[in-house]
């Protein structure tokens, strides 16, 4: 059975979008999330009717053994983001990696990620110069460029762009540097310098992988607890029990339900047929 994702709309500093409705710039789309005390609203595509991935992960209808192991969201940037890595370089419940699909961008539009320095020290003292870009590469992105970003990547992302992110459900961020940036209160945003600095992958250099263009997936260079397979064209497809389908260009049809892009769907232990005339992604939770 496949179901429609209900989205969330979460306000950013960084945001670009104004959505009617909302008062303040949306910055991510949670197109599929599951926490403790919350998860998507889901509608059934047979009946109509709606229940949410923490029933369906209670009751043995999605995979995970608390929360669906798969983040899904949209980034939508008129700044740059912090500076940050993510856990998981020694293993353990606290994990995260992601991937970015680059959906639009802008003329100019980039990303950093990795080191240009080598040591701890150096790199923690160019950070407290606020000369964070002098320590990190800049990598320009155009639309369909794909990178994943394991444990240990230290990133950031510009302005300009349309993101499509997969990740890991841990929703763990290590804030290193933030531009001399304040929040909503007016106050400087809360940096996590010593659990980040434990976080980075000093021996990759904290680097991002390329791992697609023109959005077409290298699953063999895709090295994740996850699978995406990029469809496109005019075709009916089916959707693996446990898997996500995110419409990413044109339209989908299922059953009686039409959906124009950008749409997310879920499939549950039994899977599900839909027509896609466009393109999208299909995610799967397991590794390659």
């Amino acid at each position: 059975m496949l179901y429609i994702s209900k989205p969330g709309y979460i306000p950013r500093i960084w945001g670009s979008r104004m959505d009617e409705g909302h008062k303040t710039r949306i910055g991510e789309i949670w197109w599929l999330f599951h926490k403790e005390d919350t998860s998507s609203e889901l509608q059934n595509t047979s009946d109509g009717n709606s229940t949410t991935v923490d029933e369906l992960v209670s009751a043995g209808e999605l995979p995970g053994e608390n929360v669906y192991p798969v983040l899904l969201k949209t980034l939508h940037t008129a700044a740059k983001l912090s500076v940050q890595v993510h856990p998981g370089i020694e293993g353990g419940s606290l994990r995260k990696e992601e991937t970015w699909i680059v959906l639009a961008a802008k003329e100019d539009a980039w990303m950093m990620g990795g080191l240009k320095v080598t040591g701890r020290n150096l790199f923690l003292d160019l950070l407290r110069q606020n000369r964070a870009e002098e320590a990190l590469q800049r990598i320009d992105l155009k639309k369909g460029d794909i990178y994943h970003l394991p444990p240990g990547t230290v990133h950031a992302l510009g302005p300009g762009l349309d993101i499509l992110e997969v990740q890991s459900n841990c929703d763990i961020t290590y804030r290193l540097y933030d531009w001399g940036r304040t929040g909503t209160d007016g106050k400087p945003r809360e940096l996590h310098i010593e659990k980040g600095m434990e976080a980075v992958n000093w021996s990759s250099g904290g680097k991002p992988v390329a791992v697609g263009s023109k959005g077409r997936v290298d699953r063999l260079k895709l090295n994740a607890e996850y699978r995406i397979t990029d469809i496109r064209g005019t075709t009916e497809m089916k959707v693996p029990g446990g898997a996500l389908f995110f419409v990413s260009s044109g339209s989908a049809d299922v059953r009686d339900s039409h959906l124009d892009s950008p749409a997310c769907l879920i499939a549950d232990t039994n899977g599900g047929k839909l027509e896609l005339d466009g393109s999208g992604y299909l995610i799967e939770p397991g590794g390659n």
